[in-house]
């Protein structure tokens, strides 16, 4: 959960039948506070370049000097999963946009 100046949005996996309970995707969701949240659009915004697409448990760190620290689950080529660490800097951002982790150089 991610706090905003509009209000919340936060990450959440999901799957559309039983069989992909192995291989959830990550969805978006934002409301006005916690516990009042709707779906933003109707697809995934994060999923494995890997055949069953896994990718769930996202949880974001914010390190407090403006990086963030994102870990996750992600099907990797042999079909089992990895948990998985990314280091964004502060000037890559996780932005609430259904498609995109906004990406922008410094400012120099």
């Amino acid at each position: 959960m991610r706090f905003t100046d509009d209000g919340v949005i936060a990450f959440y996996d999901g799957r559309a039948t039983a069989e992909q309970n192995c291989e959830e995707r990550t969805g978006l969701a934002a409301g006005a506070e916690p516990g009042a949240f709707a779906a933003i659009g109707t697809g995934c915004v994060a999923a494995a370049d890997h055949a069953g697409y896994g990718l769930r448990y996202l949880t974001i760190v914010d390190l407090g000097d403006g990086r963030e620290r994102l870990y996750y689950e992600l099907t990797n080529a042999r079909g089992s999963h990895d948990l998985v660490t990314e280091l964004r800097p502060a000037w890559v951002r996780v932005s609430a946009a259904p498609d995109t982790a906004a990406e922008a150089a410094p400012a120099a």
